[in-house]
């Protein structure tokens, strides 16, 4: 990762582009790998990825990682020391969509040319908006390219799930055949036990 992003308190915003950010100051987050406690200041992949993203009482800063110390955890497995040995690595070696839940951690002082103010409109376009998001749609698109389900079972399962959030109501005309209606667009699906269709509502 080429960029880190942070958020500070909008009147410590300034301070840290003109002075940068000593760890000692700004350090906010203490985990332990391999029996190693790792003390550093919380960054995300994406700005999106904060609850803070739309908090104006908070700025975000883009951080250069270019000679910095930081690394990427899975924040699935923060509890669980096992599977966090094995679920960090270097920033400059994160591929996108490696882990579900993923968060970086800056443990060295940040200089000023590293950190600039993000500008949502004018900065530097980002790869993935939300890196949760971007995982899941890779993690999908994965298991159908890999043929792990089948079209078929995809549609069925989501019919299944409409139905569990109400989205579809759902009505049994035979023991072969099911239809679920979307509450919203009307367009009725139906569920049959082999093959499918879908007719708009007439």
């Amino acid at each position: 990762m080429e960029n880190l992003f942070i958020y500070v308190e909008n009147e410590k915003a300034q301070d840290c582009l003109k002075y940068g950010m000593k760890l000692s100051e700004y350090a906010n987050k203490i985990i332990e790998i391999n029996n190693i406690e790792k003390k550093g200041i919380t960054a995300y992949l994406t700005p999106k990825d904060s609850d803070l993203y739309d908090n104006n009482l908070f700025t975000c800063l883009r951080i250069s990682t270019s000679k910095l110390n930081a690394i990427i955890y899975n924040r699935v497995f923060e509890n669980n020391k096992d599977f966090l040995n094995k679920s960090f690595c270097n920033c400059h070696d994160y591929q996108l969509a490696d882990y579900e839940d993923p968060i970086g951690i800056i443990y060295s002082t940040i200089l000023p040319e590293n950190i600039f103010l993000y500008n949502k409109l004018l900065d530097l376009p980002l790869i993935v908006e939300n890196s949760k998001e971007y995982f899941y749609d890779k993690c999908v698109n994965d298991l159908i390219e890999n043929d792990k389900f089948t079209k078929f079972e995809l549609y069925q399962t989501l019919l299944l799930l409409g139905e569990q959030k109400n989205i579809f109501k759902s009505e049994k005309i035979d023991h072969n055949l099911k239809i679920y209606t979307d509450l919203i667009s009307n367009k009725i699906y139906t569920k049959k036990n082999s093959g499918y269709e879908t007719n708009p509502k007439c």
